[in-house]
């Protein structure tokens, strides 16, 4: 299958889906407590130069935007890429995937060892494509409570050169991928840092954590004490163990979250209907039923159209899973976006991570 656009017919279709959703989407979380909406983003004194240029590049992506909305209903602008430095794949090849699968931006955040400003110089050579990102918190410095790292990430956001902040990891489990098995409590000296940061600057950071019931408290903690944090928690829609999480892997657990803090938002599950987490055996997406055509549940449906302000598109892909792209893309669109409202699709595709990285609305 040729993948620009016979994933095109998906492209074409979702258009059609979006005009027949807007007459009705169930809205029963909203009849039990009044949508919140998010915070809004504070200003920040960032120097005037940096300003300048932030405003340049700002620009940039906004006719890349209208470029493509020119073109498709739903381009899509992805907040969670893990980019490796191009050892092992061309940058222009990124790019490729992009222009494939109607991505518009991503927001690169580069890996621990190559330092924030590797993300900068990326950057630099698709400018109007590639969004500046502060590293992920996903390394040995990070796991190892590294305070010099914390200080270099705080000095980074408030350059005002960088639009987002990396995944920093509190709880992660082992996986296909990886051997990660870390636990970074979330009111830890460390993320104390990155909250704060997050608060000062207004640039939202991304948020690892296995949703295990007696973990939560540590996060809510961090939720109260920083009001003004941009938080984007990775993955809602994963269960990777029915015995220990129990409240977060629920439309209801997810929106009383929401509910309560006005600063958190989620990205949406990348994985398939199929897949599983060998060490528990669990069926690791409740999103979704049917693996070969994956369909959303309808309480999820509900929970996205009735909180539209709150769910972004992340790919999470790395340079182990980087022949997953357009297949998590695809899936995303088709099985999530196009069963949406117009409005709630719109917001979840690009206006949420605009108002992000930018502090504007659409």
């Amino acid at each position: 299958m040729n993948t620009q656009f016979s994933r095109r017919g998906i492209l074409q279709s979702t258009c059609a889906a979006l005009l027949g959703q807007a007459l009705a989407a169930p809205r029963s979380f909203a009849q039990e407590v009044a949508p919140t909406p998010p915070a809004p983003v504070p200003a920040v004194p960032f120097p005037a130069a940096a300003l300048e240029q932030r405003q340049a590049l700002i620009q940039g992506y906004r006719q890349t935007l209208e470029r493509m909305l020119a073109k498709m209903p739903l381009p899509i602008i992805d907040v969670e890429h893990h980019w490796g430095g191009g050892e092992r794949i061309a940058l222009a090849k990124l790019i490729d995937n992009m222009d494939s699968n109607g991505v518009a931006l991503t927001w690169l955040g580069p890996n621990e060892k190559h330092g924030s400003a590797s993300s900068l110089r990326t950057c630099q050579q698709f400018a109007q494509r590639l969004v500046p990102t502060i590293v992920h918190g996903d390394g040995p410095r990070w796991h190892g409570h590294d305070l010099t790292l914390v200080q270099e990430i705080e000095d980074d956001a408030h350059s005002g050169a960088y639009f987002g902040m990396g995944e920093f990891e509190a709880r992660h489990y082992v996986s296909g991928s990886n051997n990660r098995d870390i636990h970074m409590p979330t009111d830890s000296a460390s993320f104390h840092g990155v909250f704060r940061t997050s608060q000062e600057t207004g640039l939202a950071f991304l948020y690892h954590h296995e949703a295990e019931d007696a973990l939560l408290p540590e996060l809510e903690k961090m939720l109260a004490l920083y009001p003004k944090a941009r938080i984007v928690w990775c993955h809602v829609g994963r269960n990777r163990n029915p015995q220990t999480w129990t409240q977060l892997p629920t439309p209801q657990g997810v929106a009383a979250f929401i509910q309560k803090y006005p600063n958190l938002h989620f990205d949406i599950l990348q994985s398939g209907a199929g897949s599983i987490f060998p060490p528990t055996g669990a069926a690791e997406s409740v999103l979704y039923y049917g693996n070969k055509s994956p369909t959303l549940r309808s309480e999820w449906a509900t929970l996205f159209n009735t909180y539209p302000e709150r769910f972004l598109i992340g790919s999470d892909i790395n340079t182990f899973r980087w022949n997953n792209y357009s297949d998590v893309i695809f899936r995303l669109r088709s099985a999530v976006l196009r069963v949406l409202t117009p409005d709630a699709a719109e917001k979840i595709a690009y206006k949420n991570a605009w108002r992000l990285m930018t502090g504007q609305d659409w």
